[in-house]
């Protein structure tokens, strides 16, 4: 029975379908649960709010006063949301970023597919899914999900075409041509939700990759004029009539002072260069445990005719964590679209991992990151239950699903493990982390929303400038 079940779900089309499935019940589910949190959510739902009742999509406004911190591609999808929703609710302003999400684990399917074979595809995108921060900005009124989804089907198209060019040399097809230019658009799309770090990721990652791989003839057949000129048409058709509706401030403010200022000089939140070392690999558990082993797998003998492929990963990963890592500004989401990648390496090792087809390579890469997140599941477990019912006793009882689900959970796979079977220690794995967080974001945090969220306060601001609240 078990080997029909693993010939089923082997198949492309069912796993497309269980990633729609996983995603609509752990993302679009809870949406509407909880109010609209400060101070961003509430922000940001309020200037797409604003564009349906001023009918302005060209210039954003925030309480009446010009808003000029992002562009207005994610506001517009807010406010077309609204519209398809009937209304501007919690469920409608986060509908965007649950919808994107999704789009990203499907293009992250897809990716694993081509670049290896579809069963890493659909193990990546459960990783990614189930990653801790994507999650949380998936269910969120973010841009960061929209940028992600963006600028990860940029690089995607770019492969393609890369992949194709080197199969079909000398070869023009529609097909060729389609992938680089969804290359440009999907970047211009990125600009339009969060400006110019939305074409600079993608671009830097293909011409690194390139000039890694020595091919300046790639470089040269990249179609980068047209291309960027194709780039700068989407990105323009909205700053040119939002300069002469704004004036030549409105352009530095947009385009030069919110995103090159907070980019060189860290107004705010400044943090130190190796700050993401630390926030990323604790924004990327459980699978971060895994990640290191996944690095190094991608090179080993067992990799050896996907090693190029595994180039372009690796490429990906240096060049935004570095390019974030430099910034002076430094905030856990920004480092969102770097968690696609991160999750195709972990999807590979763990494909090859569960089908035993890693014996060249050490297992303890894997075996000790597993048996050590199964010590912290128990360990972590039996302590929150008591260091819950030690300093809040009330709250007790709310902990106790967490408690055993860790510790049964490291439990059941210290089992799987004696028995060699790897690949229900993943979905194990995948279930703890899906259960945890879904039950922490939506229940055992729920009893907070009336400090998280800012409806009481929206209300007295509307009622003193005259706007209705939506929320």
């Amino acid at each position: 029975m078990e080997g029909r079940l693993t010939k089923k779900i082997s198949q492309p089309w069912i796993q497309i379908l269980l990633l729609l499935g996983f995603c609509f019940a752990f993302y679009f589910f809870a949406l509407d649960r909880w109010e609209l949190r400060k101070p961003d959510e509430i922000r940001y739902a309020q200037v797409a709010r604003e564009i349906v009742k001023g009918g302005d999509w060209v210039s954003l406004h925030l309480y009446g006063q010009p808003y000029l911190e992002k562009p207005p591609l994610f506001f517009w999808l807010i406010a077309l949301s609204s519209y398809l929703w009937q209304g501007f609710t919690s469920f409608s302003a986060r509908f965007p970023s649950a919808f994107f999400g999704t789009l990203t684990v499907l293009i992250i399917f897809f990716m694993g597919k081509n670049l290896y074979d579809s069963r890493t595809g659909f193990l990546s995108g459960l990783v990614l899914g189930t990653s801790f921060l994507f999650a949380r900005y998936s269910t969120r009124v973010h841009i960061d999900a929209t940028l992600t989804f963006f600028t990860t089907a940029s690089l995607f198209c770019f492969l393609q075409w890369h992949r194709l060019r080197k199969q079909t040399p000398g070869r023009r097809t529609d097909i060729l041509r389609l992938s680089i230019y969804g290359f440009y658009v999907a970047m211009g799309l990125a600009t339009l939700t969060k400006g110019p770090v939305g074409f600079l990721l993608p671009l830097l990652v293909s011409l690194v990759y390139l000039m890694t791989q020595k091919d300046w003839k790639g470089i040269k057949e990249m179609r980068i004029l047209p291309g960027m000129l194709l780039l700068l048409a989407i990105a323009l058709s909205w700053y040119i009539p939002a300069v002469f509706k704004g004036g030549p401030s409105y352009l530095y403010e947009t385009l030069f002072r919110r995103t090159v200022g907070y980019y060189s000089e860290g107004w705010m939140h400044a943090k130190p260069i190796y700050f993401y070392l630390g926030n990323f690999s604790a924004d990327f558990l459980p699978w971060m445990l895994f990640l290191p082993g996944a690095m190094v797998y991608g090179y080993s003998k067992g990799c050896y005719g996907k090693r190029r492929e595994f180039l372009f990963l690796l490429t990906w990963f240096i060049v935004i964590f570095l390019f974030f890592s430099f910034s002076k500004t430094k905030r856990d989401l920004y480092l969102l679209p770097l968690y696609p990648v991160a999750s195709l390496m972990v999807g590979k090792l763990w494909g090859d991992f569960t089908l035993n087809q890693i014996r060249p390579f050490r297992r303890e890469w894997i075996s000790l990151p597993l048996h050590g997140f199964m010590g912290l599941a128990l360990v972590g477990g039996v302590m929150i239950f008591w260091l819950v019912s030690k300093d809040f006793p009330s709250y007790s009882f709310y902990t106790l699903p967490v408690t055993c689900l860790l510790v049964g959970g490291s439990i059941g796979m210290l089992v799987l493990y004696r028995f060699k079977r790897y690949g229900p220690i993943f979905f194990l794995i995948l279930g703890m982390t899906a259960i945890g967080f879904f039950y922490t974001e939506n229940f055992l945090f729920h009893w907070d929303h009336r400090f998280t969220s800012a409806s009481f306060i929206f209300h007295e601001i509307g009622k003193e400038i005259g706007l209705i609240n939506p929320f």
